[in-house]
C-alpha cells in the first residue's frame, strides 16, 4: 500500500464477512383495526395507518395483507369515503392552526401524519410549525422537534429548496439569539439545523448565498468549538460539514480555487451509489472524495487520526468533556459526513447488514467523527421501540464491539468515552431488552476493563456532568387534535347530495366551450374555460363575465359547476356553490348564507363551512337581479371570520355602465379598487367553427327532421340569419324553428327571419307541446272541462295572452326581476293570486309557456324569453292586419296629419294614424323602457317588419303633443324609432312631450322641435343641424361634453396644479393663461402693454413672442415656472400674477423644468446641454452642470427630493445630488437619444425611454439596469408610471404611427398594445386611480382606453387639429385636453356619461371615394375600413357591404350596365363586385402599388386601372384577365382615362407628360408634354375629342386627343391641380386642387369665367345634370353648391366633421340631391331645395355620425338649458337669434 494512502487512513483490508446484523429488516408495520365506511377514528396513529393504505407509493415498499388490501379497494370503489378519510388531515391541521397552546402532545399528533399528507396539507403545517419558531419569545423545544421530524418525514415533493433556505435562515437566526444562553437550547438548534441541512444535501439544494448564509453559519459553528460540552461541539461539527456539501453561490473562478473537479465528481458518485443501494459504489465513491480532498493540500487537509498524538488521559490530565472535543474539526471538509449520510439510508430502509458492510470498510471509518456518528445511530437504533428486537441488540453488541476492539477500531479516548456514555444512557433508560444489554455491558467494562483502558473508565466515572442527550422520535398517546375534529357537524353528507342533485341530467343538452375577449373591442380572443381555470388557480378573486342576452354565460357558469362538482373530493377541495341572484332576496347581504339555507342546510352546518371551508361562488343573474352594489364587499368575502370564497359572476354587457367596475371590482378599505383580484371577459358570439359543431352535436341528441347540410344552407342563405345564429341561445332557437317555417326545397334567399320571429315561432312550438302533454297526462274533471275550453278559443292564442298578462304583472309589480315566489296561503289577495291560481284554467296554460319551476319559485326559461313577452305585451303582430288602416284622427292644429307629418309638409292636412288604445294601456305606456335594451331590440325588429307598428309609434308621438298622459309612451317610442335607425330630418315635432327618452346619436337634420319637452334626455351626439328648438324645455339633458375654451395663441403646454383647482396653459405667443377650475374662468389675458386690463393679470414678460415650452406648479400650488424657447426660465406667484424671477443661464431653449417636492429648489435642462439647478426664494444660480454632451430632453425630481435625473441626446441618464450637486451615477446602456425619463412613484427606479426602442429600468441606489423593455422598432417616445407604481406606459416616437404599450415593471412583459390611432400619439396621461389611460394623437382625437382590458372605452372627437395635452384633473373630474395651432381649444369630456347607443350602419373609417349608379337609385362608397358598401338613394339602406380588400379603397366605379362595381385599394388589388347579390366576382391582380384611378369602356366590356407601380392595365371583365399593360415611363400613373369613342385612353404621369395610347394595339399614339411639374389628373370631353389635364404645374391644358396638340394653356391656378371635369356638353372645365379653388373655364375661348373659393383644398367636383349647377367638396369640411352662370354660391353645408372627400349628383323625379361622403366616415344624402330663391339642404339620411352636431340650430327662448350647455351648442354653430338669410 502506497504510503500517502496510508496516512490519510485509508486501508486495503480483506473484505470482512458480516458478525452482528445478518439479515435485512424491513420497517415495522403496527397495524391498527380499520375502520367501517363513515366509521370514527380512534387515533391519529390508526387515521395514519389508513392514510397509507389509499396510496400505493406510500406502501410499495411493503406487501398488504388480505385485510388492508380488501379495505383499500373498497375505499378505491367508494370515492366519498376515500374523501371523507383524506378530508380528515386537513381538518386536523386547520385545528392545530387554531389551538393556541400548541402542547407537546398537540405537536406529536400533527406531525406523526407527515408521510402521509399531501403537498398542500404538508405545506401548510411547515409553515405553522416555521411560523411557531419564529414569532415564539422563547425557544419551545418541542416546536422544534416536530419540525425536525416533519422535515425527516417530508414525502417526496412536498420540500422545495425554498422551504429550506427559509427554515435554515429562521433557525441561523435563532441560534445566534440563543447565544449566551443554555448549551442545551444551543444543542438542540443545532441538531434541528443539523436536520435541515440533511435535508438540503439530500435535495441537492444549490446557489445558497455564500455571504449571507452559508459563510455566517460556518462562523457561528466554528465559534462553538470552544464550547465546554461536547456533544454541541460535535452536533455543530456534523453541521458545518453538512454546510460544506452545499453548493453555494459562488462564480465559477472561485469554485476552482477553491475546490478540484473531483470532489465534485466524488460526491456525485456517492449519491448515485446510495439511490441504487450499491454498497460497494458508495465505498468507492467514499474513497474518490478522500482521495480529492487530500490532493488539494493548499485548502484543507483530513483531521489527523488520533492514534498518532493521542495520549493517555491520567498522563494528560484531560477532563471526561473535554477529552471527547479532541479530533472534530470545524475548518476541513471530510468523506466523513457522506458516509454518516449513506448509514442514514441504509437505516432507513432496513438493511443493516449492507450497514455493517459499509462501516467496516469505509475509508474514513478511523475518522472520529464518524465514529461518534455511528455510535449515536446505534444508540438511536437501541433506544426505537419499532425497529425489531433482534436489531436493537445487535446495536447494542455493536457498540460493545467498537469499544472492546481496538484493533479494528483504534484507540481514540475521546470516542471510548462517547460510548460510554451512550451505553450509561441506555442502561439509565427503560428499553427493555436494550436496557438490560447495556446495563450487562456497562458491568463488563468495568469489571473486565484492561490496565490501559482503567483510567479511561474511571475519567468517565469521575465526571458524568450531563447524559448524552439521545434523540427520540417526538410521539404522543393521545389525539387531541383528531377528537376535536371529529365532533364537527357533518358537512359531508350533505355537500355530497348536493353534489348529487346538481350533476342530474348532464350531457344532456348541446355544448359548445365558449371564446371571449379580454372586453368587446379587444382584437384578441381565448379560450374561456382555459381563463377561468387560470383564474381558479390564481390568487384573483373575482371573475366577471359580460355578455349578450342569450350569449352562454348562465350555460357556461353550470359548465364550470358541474366540472368542478366532478373534481370535488379528488383534485378540487373548494365548494362550487351556484345561485341565480334573483332567486336570493337581497343577494347583497350574506348571500351565502341564504343559498345554503334554501339548499336545507342546518345553522351549524352552514356555520361550519363559513369558517373551515371554501367556496367558488358562481353568481348568475347580476343583471336579473337588478342589482347595484358590490356583491364580493358587500358580502365581506374573504374577511375575517367570513366566507372564503373566490366569486364568478355574469352580467349583460347592455346592463352595465361607464363605471361597472365599481359594482365587481374589491376595494381595499379607502374603497381603491385592487385591479390584481379582478378579473373579466366578454363572452364572443359563435364563430362558423363553433356554429358548425353545436349543429352537429344538436342533430345527434335531438334528430330533427334537417340534416346538418340543411342548417348550414339556411344560415348562409337567408338574409341577416347568419348574424342572429352567432347568438347561442338564437341558434339554439333557429334550429328548433326553422324545420317548422322553411321547406328545404323553398329559395332560402327570400325569406325574412328576425329575432322577434325566432321567438314568436319558437313559443307556438312550445305552448304547441305543451298542448300535447296535457292532452297525456290524467286531468280532473274539472281540469278537463277547462282545457277543453281553453283549445275551443285557441290554446295557442290563450298561451300568449295569459304570458302577455304574466309579464306585465311581473313588470308593473317587481321592476322586471324575473323570478316570482308564490305561496297559495301567503300571496291570497296579491296580483300574483289571479295569475297563479287555478281559476280559468291558468294553471294548465302556466303548466304550457316557458316557465320554470323551482319549489315555490317560478321564472322563465330565459331572461330573453320574459324580455320577449314584454314586447309582446307592447305589440302583438297577431293582433294587427297590415290591410287594415285607423279611422283618422283630429290633429291639435284642426287638421288631419299623418305620421308622414314628421316628414317634410310639402302640402297642407292629411290623414293622420290612429293609436290603438291597446298600446297605450300596455307597459309600454306605463314603464321607461329606455334601459332595456333587450326589450327594445324586439320592438326594433316590429319597427322594420311591420310599417303598422312603426306607424303607432309616430301617432304615439304625435299625440304627446297634446296630452301629457302618453309622456312615457312617446319616450320609449322615438327611443325605440331612432334605436331602429329611424331618421326624423324636416319632422315636424312642435310641442312633443318625450322627457327621459334616449335621443344620442339621433338624426334630426332641421326639424321642428318647437316647444318640445326634451327634459332629462340624452342628446350625446346627436344630429340637429337646422333644427329649431325655440321654446323647448331642456333641463336636465346630457350632451356628454362640456364648452370649450378658446385660446388667442397657439398652445404649447398645460399643467394641472396639484391640487386640481387651477389649470394653466402655456402658449407659443409666450403667454400663460391661468383658469380656476370651479367655473372655468379665465385669470384675464393681456397682450404686451394694454392699459385697459390690471398689470397684475398680464402673464407676459421679457419672453413676449417667445414660445413657453413647459410648465411646472410648485407642491402648494402657489407658484408656477415655465420654461421660454429664448433659454429663460420664469418663476410665478400665483396669486398676484406677478413675474418675480427671470432666470437667465441657458443658451439655448429650455428643455425641461420642474420643483423640488418642497417647492425651494427648480432645476431646468436646455438644448445647450446644460443643466441649472436655481433657489426658488431668491433665484440665485445654485450649480450649473455641463456633464451633459448633447441636448437634455428632460429633468425630473425623485419623490423624495434629494436627487433629480436628467436625460439627453448623449445617450445618458444622470442621477444628480441635489444638494452637492454632484453626479452619482451615469447611467449608459441605450443606443441612440434619451426621449423620456420617470422617477417610480417610491422613487427607487429610475425609467427611460429612447428612441433606440427599449425601455431601461434603473435601479437608483446602485445604477444598476435592472430591466429592458424592448418595444416595437419604432423607438420610444413618451414613458409614464401609473400611479401605483406596477406598470409603465409608453408612446411610440412622434414620427411613427400611434401606439401605446403597457408594462409589467416586475417581469418586463408587455401586457397590451393600445393601436387604433389614426395619426401619431401626441400625449397621454394615466387617470387618478390608474384603471384608465387618455391619448392624444395628431388624427386631433383622443381616445379612453381600459388599462385592464386594453380595449378602447370611447373615442372622443371635437378638436380640429393635433392634440397637445390630456390631462385628468388629479382629484377627478372631466378629462381636460388641448389641440395645437389651428384648433386653439381647450376641451372637457364627461367620459362617466352613458354612450347611448350608436345606430350606424357605416364606415368605420374615413369614406375616400363614392360612385353613383349610371341608371340612379343607388350609389357605392369605398372606405379606409377596406370596404365598398352599397346604398339604397331612397332609403339609406345599405343594400350590401363587400369585404376582400386588406387596405384603404381608393377609388370605386359602377360599370356602364351597373350590373358590377369595381373598388381599387392601396393594398394593389382590384375587385369586381356583383351588384345584385354582393358576391365578388373577380380579383384582379398584377398591379405591385396602390391603384389609384379605374375607368370603364363605354360599353362596360373592360376596365382600365392606374397604378403607383408607372403602369396602366387593361382587364376583360369577364374572364378577370389582363389583356393590356401601359408601361408608363414615370414614377406612378396618378388618373387614367377612357375615351367616350371607345379606342383611346389617357394615363396621367408624374414626368410632365399626359399619354394617349391606343386600345387595340397599345401603342403609345401621342405623348402630351406639359411643363414644371406632373399631371394628376385627366379627363375627356363628353365627344371624347379633347382631353383635359391638370398637375402640379398649376395650370389646366386642353389637348386635342386627334392630334395631340395643346388647344388651351389654362395657368390661373396657385396651386396643383388635382380634379378636373367637363360639363355634360362639354363647353365648360371645372378645375379645383390645392389652391383652394374651383375655376370654370370657357372651353371655347379658354377664358376663366369664374373663381369658386373654398377655404381649403378642393376634392370633388360634380355638375348637375343640366349642366346649371355644380357642387363642389373640400377639405375645409364643407360641401358648397354653385351657379354655373354666376359663380354665385347657392349653398354651404358646413355639417361634417372632417374633409369632405366626394361628391356626386343625385337627379330624381322628386327632386334635386347631393350625396357625399367625408373623413367623419359618413356617407350623406342632401335634397336641395329652393324657396323664394333661398336654397337649403335638408339631410335626407346619413350613415352614420359620431359627434355633437348642432350647427345652424336655433336655440333661442329655450327653457332649462343651462350656461354651460348653452355655451357648448353656440360654440358648436347653433344660433339664438334668427337670422335673415340662413343658407
Amino acid at each position: 500500500m502506497p504510503q500517502d494512502t496510508q496516512d490519510l487512513g485509508i486501508v486495503d483490508v480483506e473484505r470482512i464477512s458480516r458478525k452482528i446484523f445478518d439479515q435485512n429488516v424491513a420497517p415495522s408495520v403496527v397495524r391498527y383495526t380499520l375502520p367501517d365506511i363513515g366509521g370514527r377514528l380512534t387515533s391519529t396513529s390508526q387515521l395514519a395507518y389508513c392514510l397509507s393504505l389509499l396510496n400505493p407509493s406510500w406502501v410499495s415498499h411493503r406487501e398488504l395483507d388480505e385485510i388492508e388490501s380488501d379495505w383499500s379497494q373498497s375505499r378505491i370503489n367508494d370515492p366519498d369515503e376515500r374523501q371523507r378519510l383524506l378530508a380528515i388531515p386537513t381538518d386536523l391541521i386547520k385545528a392545530f392552526v387554531r389551538d393556541e397552546l400548541k402542547k407537546p402532545d398537540v405537536v406529536a399528533e400533527v406531525v406523526s401524519l407527515a408521510a402521509v399528507l399531501d403537498q398542500d396539507d404538508f405545506r401548510k403545517l411547515l409553515q405553522v410549525l416555521v411560523n411557531g419558531i419564529d414569532q415564539s419569545l422563547l425557544l419551545e423545544v418541542h416546536m422544534l422537534e416536530g419540525l425536525a421530524q416533519l422535515l425527516q418525514n417530508a414525502p417526496y415533493g412536498c420540500l422545495d429548496a425554498d422551504d429550506l433556505v427559509k427554515i435554515l435562515e429562521l433557525l441561523s437566526g435563532r441560534l445566534k439569539d440563543t447565544h449566551q444562553q443554555s448549551t442545551q437550547r444551543t444543542y438542540q438548534l443545532v441538531s434541528a439545523i443539523s436536520r435541515v441541512l440533511d435535508s438540503m444535501v439530500d435535495s441537492q439544494v444549490e446557489g445558497l448565498s455564500r455571504e449571507q448564509i452559508q459563510q455566517p453559519l460556518a462562523e457561528y459553528l466554528n465559534g462553538l468549538k470552544e464550547s465546554p460540552d461536547a456533544y454541541l461541539v460535535y452536533q455543530s461539527a456534523y453541521a458545518y460539514q453538512a454546510l460544506m456539501y452545499i453548493p453555494d453561490d459562488e462564480t465559477i473562478l472561485q469554485i476552482n480555487l477553491r475546490r478540484t473537479r473531483d470532489v465534485i465528481r466524488g460526491v456525485s458518485g456517492v449519491v448515485s451509489a446510495v439511490k441504487a443501494m450499491d454498497v460497494m459504489g458508495f465505498i468507492d465513491g467514499l474513497q474518490n472524495i478522500q482521495l480529492s480532498l487530500a490532493s488539494a493540500k493548499d485548502t484543507f487537509a483530513l483531521v489527523s487520526d488520533a492514534y498518532d498524538n493521542v495520549k493517555a488521559l491520567a498522563e494528560s490530565g484531560q477532563g471526561f468533556l473535554e477529552s471527547l472535543k479532541e479530533g472534530l474539526s470545524f475548518t476541513r471538509k471530510s468523506s466523513w459526513y457522506p458516509a454518516l449520510r449513506g448509514l442514514d439510508a441504509l437505516i432507513k430502509v432496513g438493511r443493516f447488514p449492507e450497514v455493517e458492510e459499509l462501516v467496516r470498510n469505509a475509508p474514513c471509518k478511523h475518522h472520529p467523527a464518524f465514529q461518534w456518528g455511528l455510535c449515536q445511530r446505534l444508540g438511536e437504533i437501541a433506544v426505537n421501540t419499532t425497529c425489531d428486537v433482534k436489531v436493537r441488540a445487535s446495536s447494542v453488541a455493536f457498540l460493545g464491539e467498537l469499544y472492546n476492539d481496538d484493533a479494528t477500531w483504534g484507540q481514540q479516548p475521546n470516542v471510548k468515552l462517547w460510548i460510554l456514555s451512550i451505553i450509561a444512557r441506555l442502561s439509565d433508560s427503560s428499553y427493555s431488552t436494550a436496557s438490560e444489554q447495556a446495563r450487562m455491558l456497562l458491568q463488563e467494562f468495568g469489571v473486565k476493563v484492561s490496565a490501559e483502558k482503567r483510567p479511561l473508565y474511571q475519567t468517565y466515572e469521575k465526571d458524568r456532568s450531563r447524559p448524552y442527550p439521545m434523540v427520540t422520535i417526538l410521539s404522543s398517546q393521545r389525539s387531541p387534535l383528531l377528537d376535536r375534529v371529529q365532533d364537527k357537524p357533518d358537512v359531508e353528507t350533505p355537500l355530497r347530495q348536493l353534489k348529487r342533485e346538481r350533476l342530474k341530467g348532464r350531457g344532456g343538452d348541446v355544448y359548445i366551450y365558449p371564446r371571449a375577449k379580454a372586453s368587446a373591442r379587444a382584437k384578441e380572443d381565448f379560450d374561456l374555460t382555459s381563463k377561468v381555470q387560470e383564474f381558479l388557480g390564481s390568487t384573483r378573486k373575482v371573475f366577471l363575465t359580460l355578455g349578450d342576452s342569450g350569449s352562454g354565460k348562465s350555460t357556461f357558469n353550470r359548465a364550470v359547476e358541474i366540472s368542478m362538482w366532478d373534481k370535488y373530493g379528488k383534485d378540487e377541495k373548494r365548494i362550487p356553490l351556484f345561485i341565480h341572484l334573483p332567486s336570493i332576496d337581497a343577494p347583497e347581504y350574506d348571500m351565502i348564507t341564504k343559498q345554503l339555507r334554501r339548499l336545507n342546510f342546518t345553522e351549524n352546518q352552514i356555520l361550519e363551512l363559513k369558517l373551515h371551508h371554501e367556496f367558488v361562488v358562481i353568481c348568475d343573474g347580476y343583471d336579473e337581479s337588478q342589482q347595484t352594489r358590490n356583491l364580493y364587499n358587500s358580502n365581506s368575502l374573504n374577511q375575517p371570520g367570513c366566507w372564503k370564497a373566490q366569486m364568478m359572476i355574469t352580467c349583460r354587457t347592455e346592463y352595465i355602465s361607464a363605471d361597472y367596475k365599481d359594482c365587481f371590482q374589491p376595494t381595499d378599505r379607502n374603497g381603491n379598487g385592487l385591479s390584481d383580484l379582478f378579473q373579466e371577459a366578454t363572452i364572443m358570439p359563435f364563430n362558423k367553427n363553433q356554429i358548425r359543431d353545436y349543429v352537429d352535436q344538436y342533430i345527434l341528441l335531438k334528430s330533427p327532421s334537417w340534416e346538418s347540410k340543411d342548417y348550414l344552407k339556411a344560415f348562409k342563405e337567408v338574409p341577416n340569419l347568419q348574424d342572429l345564429i352567432e347568438n347561442p341561445f338564437l341558434l339554439k332557437l333557429a334550429l328548433e324553428v326553422l324545420p317548422n317555417v322553411l321547406s328545404t326545397n323553398s329559395r332560402f334567399s327570400a325569406a325574412r327571419v328576425t329575432r322577434a320571429g325566432l321567438y314568436d315561432e319558437f313559443v307556438a312550438q312550445w305552448l304547441e307541446r305543451g298542448k300535447i302533454r296535457l292532452m297525456e297526462i290524467e286531468l280532473s274533471p274539472r281540469e278537463k272541462d277547462l282545457f277543453k275550453d281553453l283549445s275551443e278559443l285557441g290554446f295557442k292564442e290563450c298561451g300568449v295572452t295569459y304570458m302577455k298578462e304574466l309579464v306585465a304583472a311581473i313588470y308593473d309589480n317587481q321592476k322586471g326581476a324575473p323570478v316570482v315566489s308564490y305561496s297559495e296561503r301567503r300571496d291570497r289577495g296579491s296580483w300574483k293570486e289571479p295569475l297563479f291560481s287555478k281559476e280559468d284554467g291558468k294553471h294548465l296554460l302556466r303548466e304550457a309557456i316557458p316557465l320554470g319551476r323551482d319549489d315555490d319559485q317560478y321564472r322563465f326559461i330565459h331572461k330573453s324569453v320574459l324580455e320577449y313577452g314584454l314586447s309582446l305585451a307592447v305589440f302583438d303582430p297577431r293582433e294587427h292586419s297590415e290591410n287594415t288602416e285607423p279611422s283618422p284622427v283630429t290633429s291639435r292644429r284642426g287638421s288631419t296629419s299623418s305620421a308622414l307629418s314628421f316628414e317634410i309638409q310639402e302640402t297642407g292636412e292629411t290623414t293622420a294614424i290612429a293609436i290603438d288604445q291597446s298600446l297605450l294601456d300596455s307597459p309600454f305606456g306605463r314603464i321607461n323602457l329606455v334601459a332595456e335594451r333587450s326589450v327594445t331590440q324586439f320592438l326594433i325588429d316590429r319597427v322594420q317588419q311591420l310599417p303598422v307598428f312603426k306607424n303607432q309609434l309616430y301617432a304615439v308621438i304625435e299625440r304627446s303633443k297634446t296630452e301629457k298622459t302618453v309622456r312615457i309612451a312617446a319616450a320609449n317610442a322615438i327611443t325605440v324609432l331612432i334605436r331602429a335607425g329611424v331618421q326624423f330630418n324636416g319632422a315636424d315635432l312642435r310641442g312633443i312631450q318625450i322627457p327621459g327618452a334616449d335621443l344620442s346619436y339621433g338624426v334630426f337634420d332641421s326639424a321642428h322641435l318647437e316647444g318640445a319637452d326634451l327634459r332629462k334626455t340624452n342628446l350625446q351626439n346627436i344630429w340637429l343641424h337646422q333644427a329649431d328648438l325655440s321654446g323647448a324645455q331642456m333641463k336636465g339633458v346630457q350632451f356628454g361634453e362640456l364648452p370649450f375654451i378658446p385660446e388667442d395663441e397657439n398652445i404649447n403646454c398645460c399643467e394641472f396644479s396639484p391640487s386640481g383647482d387651477l389649470y394653466a396653459v402655456g402658449t407659443r405667443g409666450g403667454d400663460i393663461s391661468l383658469y380656476e377650475t370651479s367655473t372655468w374662468n379665465r385669470i384675464r389675458l393681456l397682450k404686451g402693454d394694454s392699459e385697459d386690463e390690471p398689470s397684475s393679470l398680464i402673464w407676459t414678460g421679457s419672453n413676449i413672442g417667445k414660445g413657453v415650452n413647459h410648465l411646472a406648479f410648485s407642491a402648494k400650488g402657489d407658484y408656477i415656472v415655465s420654461g421660454i424657447e429664448d433659454g429663460k426660465v420664469q418663476l410665478w406667484e400665483v396669486n398676484t400674477g406677478e413675474c418675480i424671477h427671470t432666470l437667465q443661464g441657458h443658451e439655448q431653449a429650455v428643455s425641461g423644468v420642474a420643483f423640488s417636492p418642497k417647492g425651494d429648489r427648480i432645476v431646468s435642462g436646455s438644448n445647450d446641454s446644460t443643466i441649472v439647478l436655481w433657489d426658488a426664494n431668491t433665484g440665485n444660480c445654485i450649480h450649473t452642470l455641463k456633464d451633459h454632451s448633447g441636448r437634455v430632453t428632460g429633468v425630473v425630481y425623485s419623490p423624495k427630493g434629494d436627487h433629480f435625473a436628467s436625460a439627453s441626446f448623449d445617450k445618458t441618464v444622470l442621477l444628480w445630488d441635489v444638494d452637492t450637486g454632484n453626479c452619482i451615477h451615469a447611467l449608459h446602456g441605450h443606443t441612440q437619444r434619451i426621449s423620456d425619463i420617470a422617477f417610480s412613484p417610491n422613487g427607487d427606479k429610475i425609467a427611460s425611454a429612447s428612441i433606440d426602442s427599449t425601455v431601461r429600468l434603473w435601479d437608483v441606489t446602485t445604477g444598476d439596469c435592472v430591466l429592458i423593455f424592448q418595444a416595437d422598432d419604432t423607438g420610444v417616445g413618451s414613458i409614464a408610471y401609473s400611479p401605483n407604481g406596477s406598470r409603465i406606459a409608453t408612446s411610440n416616437c412622434h414620427y411613427s404611427d400611434g401606439k401605446l404599450q403597457l408594462w409589467d415593471v416586475d417581469t418586463g412583459e408587455c401586457i397590451h398594445t393600445f393601436e387604433g390611432h389614426d395619426g401619431n400619439i401626441t400625449c397621454f396621461a394615466y387617470s387618478p386611480n390608474g384603471d384608465q389611460i387618455a391619448s392624444g394623437s395628431g388624427d386631433n382625437t383622443v381616445r379612453l382606453w381600459d388599462v385592464d382590458t386594453g380595449e378602447c372605452i370611447q373615442i372622443i372627437q371635437g378638436h380640429s387639429y393635433w392634440i397637445v395635452s390630456v390631462l385628468f384633473p388629479p382629484k377627478g373630474g372631466p378629462l381636460t385636453t388641448a389641440g395645437s395651432n389651428y384648433d386653439r381649444t381647450i376641451r372637457q369630456w364627461d367620459i362617466g356619461a352613458s354612450g347611448g347607443l350608436n345606430i350606424s350602419r357605416g364606415h368605420s373609417g374615413s369614406v375616400t371615394a363614392l360612385a353613383y349608379s349610371p341608371k340612379g337609385g343607388q350609389v357605392t362608397s369605398g372606405s379606409e375600413d377596406n370596404s365598398v358598401r352599397l346604398w339604397d338613394l331612397n332609403t339609406g339602406e345599405c343594400i350590401h357591404i363587400l369585404h376582400g380588400h386588406i387596405q384603404s379603397i381608393r377609388v370605386v366605379l359602377y360599370s356602364p350596365t351597373e350590373v358590377q362595381v369595381a373598388s381599387g385599394a392601396w393594398d394593389s388589388t382590384i375587385r369586381l363586385w356583383d351588384v345584385a347579390t354582393g358576391d365578388c366576382i373577380h380579383t384582379l391582380e398584377g398591379h405591385t402599388n396602390a391603384v389609384t384611378s379605374l375607368a370603364y369602356s363605354p360599353k362596360g366590356d373592360w376596365l382600365l386601372s392606374g397604378s403607383n407601380d408607372t403602369t396602366a392595365r387593361l382587364w376583360d371583365i369577364e374572364t378577370g384577365d389582363c389583356i393590356r399593360i401601359f408601361e408608363a415611363d414615370s414614377s406612378y400613373v396618378a388618373s387614367v382615362a377612357y375615351s367616350p369613342k371607345g379606342g383611346q385612353v389617357a394615363t396621367a404621369c408624374d414626368q410632365f407628360k399626359s399619354l394617349l395610347w391606343n386600345v387595340d394595339t397599345g401603342e403609345c399614339v401621342h405623348t402630351l408634354e406639359t411643363f414644371r411639374a406632373g399631371v394628376e389628373a385627366v379627363a375627356y370631353s363628353p365627344k371624347g375629342d379633347q382631353l383635359a389635364s391638370g398637375g402640379g404645374n398649376y395650370a389646366v391644358q386642353v389637348w386635342d386627343t386627334n392630334t395631340g396638340k395643346c388647344i388651351h394653356t389654362l395657368e390661373e391656378h396657385n396651386g396643383g391641380v388635382t380634379v378636373l371635369i367637363y360639363s355634360p356638353k362639354g363647353d365648360q372645365i371645372a378645375s379645383g386642387g390645392w389652391d383652394f379653388t374651383v375655376r370654370l373655364w370657357d372651353v371655347g375661348t379658354g377664358e376663366c369665367v369664374h373663381v369658386l373659393n373654398h377655404d381649403d383644398s378642393v376634392n370633388g367636383i360634380v355638375y348637375s345634370p343640366k349642366g346649371d349647377q355644380i357642387a363642389s367638396v373640400s377639405k375645409d369640411k364643407t360641401a358648397r353648391l354653385w351657379d354655373v352662370a354666376t359663380g354665385q354660391c347657392l349653398l354651404t353645408i358646413n355639417a361634417f366633421d372632417g374633409s369632405v372627400n366626394s361628391v356626386v349628383w343625385d337627379h330624381t323625379s322628386s327632386g334635386e340631391y347631393l350625396v357625399t361622403g367625408s373623413s367623419d366616415k359618413s356617407v350623406r344624402r342632401w335634397q336641395i331645395m329652393e324657396e323664394g330663391g333661398e336654397y337649403k339642404a335638408l339631410m335626407s339620411w346619413s350613415s352614420s355620425h359620431g359627434i355633437l352636431s348642432v350647427s345652424k340650430a336655433f336655440i333661442g327662448g329655450v327653457q332649462g338649458l343651462g350656461d354651460s350647455n348653452s355655451k357648448l351648442l353656440l360654440q358648436r354653430g347653433a344660433i339664438d337669434i334668427r337670422e335673415t338669410n340662413c343658407d
